[in-house]
């Protein structure tokens, strides 16, 4: 996946009931860490279906903008 700036990539999240989640920030391939207009990850891990990047995620027209989490449910 491409990378837009220091370890952080902009994805897209389809989740098992055919939602698609955009704008969705993965630090390091490994980790949600912010979701573009939610202050909170709006659906569960086990929810996803698939990850994958859009042309706009490859090449996003907002960088920043995003709540960063620095609070992790247990």
């Amino acid at each position: 996946m491409e990378e837009f700036a220091n370890g952080c990539t902009q994805v897209t999240v389809k989740l098992k009931d055919g939602r698609e989640m955009t704008e969705v920030v993965v630090s390091n391939s490994s980790h949600i860490v912010a979701m573009r207009g939610y202050k909170d990850l709006p659906f569960r891990i086990e929810d996803i279906d698939d990850i994958f990047q859009s042309d706009g995620d490859k090449n996003p027209i907002k960088l920043g903008a995003w709540d960063f989490w620095d609070i992790w449910p247990k």
